[in-house]
């Protein structure tokens, strides 16, 4: 997809491996599976007219206060995607991106986390955690069948999980965060495709709830006057067995 200058650093960064020092060369054709289904797919061809997407974004757990909001992602119909992710005080900037196939939500979720990442760590730029992603996404992400609940239809989806920094060498010195979970939930029939994202640190104990949680989900699709809302926009999807 075409982009703009500030996105293309990420877009390489996470799809083709981009590092301050350079390119790690990767070819389309050799991506993985999970790179090919979250970077690459056309997930805005079920778009066949100006649309406005809608999702919920909400933060929970004890590290720090939660919230709730929301991101908007607005696509004309030469594909052409301005977004607003959050609002207020919270509010991330985000470039534009002309001629888009994928859903840029995905990059913009990705790119806000490694911000925090870096803001909670001693990290000196981003890099080194959008470098981590990239990695995990080409080597160790897992990839499940599972369905969702949309405009009250059940819908068949794929989700991809990763943790980058589970076997990082260095983690010590991010030991806090290092067992961060990334799962993000594509669905071909939801508008835009991306049903649902979320960055997930787990308690101490497997029982335990997560000590912070922040989760992006598909709320509805407004074309012109046109909305479709999502019946159960906060529900988690659910495993085919």
């Amino acid at each position: 997809m075409k982009i703009g200058p500030r996105l293309s650093r990420l877009v390489l960064a996470l799809a083709l491996g981009c590092t301050a020092l350079g390119t790690f060369a990767a070819e389309p054709d050799q991506f993985s599976d999970a790179e090919k289904l979250v970077f690459t797919d056309p997930q805005l061809a079920n778009l066949k007219e100006p649309t406005s997407l809608r999702y919920s974004f909400i933060k929970s757990g004890s590290l720090e206060p939660g919230f709730e909001d929301e991101v908007r992602i607005d696509v004309d119909a030469e594909h052409k995607v301005q977004g607003r992710f959050l609002t207020g005080p919270r509010n991330f900037p985000l470039p534009e991106v002309e001629h888009a196939e994928a859903n840029p939500v995905i990059l913009y979720f990705l790119e806000r986390d490694i911000t925090d990442m870096k803001r909670r760590t001693t990290a000196k730029s981003q890099n080194y955690f959008r470098n981590k992603i990239r990695m995990a996404m080409a080597e160790a992400a897992e990839i499940k069948d599972t369905r969702v609940t949309y405009a009250g239809k059940e819908l068949p989806a794929r989700e991809v999980t990763l943790l980058p920094y589970a076997k990082d060498p260095n983690r010590v010195r991010y030991q806090n965060l290092a067992d961060k979970r990334y799962t993000i939930v594509l669905a071909k029939d939801v508008p835009g495709g991306v049903y649902q994202l979320r960055s997930s640190l787990p308690g101490a104990l497997p029982t335990d709830a997560p000590v912070m949680e922040e989760v992006l989900t598909l709320t509805g699709a407004e074309t012109g006057k046109a909305a479709v809302a999502a019946s159960s926009p906060t529900k988690q999807p659910s495993t085919s067995r």
